[in-house]
């Protein structure tokens, strides 16, 4: 029983290993309040049918970032063709919340 317990939080171990937290969606006026770092600024482009916030989500997940706001969305209805700008911030806020 022992040697299962064992093995059991070694996986469980290892699996966090590999966990990556993805960039969060947040307001603009989020970065009001509080302290924030822009890491970035991205203009991605994809399907006019596309959700926007999968597309935004789909092209940010290699990024190091705590969280993406998104700046500004164009669409080229001649091309089927929707850009989406975002910029990067990293959350220099610790878990304290400031008042």
């Amino acid at each position: 029983m022992r040697f299962l317990t064992t093995s059991f939080l070694v996986s469980i171990l290892l699996f966090s290993f590999h966990a990556s937290a993805k960039p969060e969606l947040a307001p603009a006026a989020l970065l009001d309040f509080g302290s924030y770092e822009k890491v970035e600024e991205m203009t991605i482009y994809g399907d006019i049918q596309q959700d926007i916030l999968t597309l935004a989500q789909n092209n940010t997940s290699e990024s190091d970032a705590d969280l993406f706001v998104i700046d500004d969305i164009n669409e080229d209805i001649d091309l089927n063709l929707v850009m989406v700008t975002i910029s990067l911030y990293n959350d220099l806020n610790d878990g304290l919340v400031m008042r």
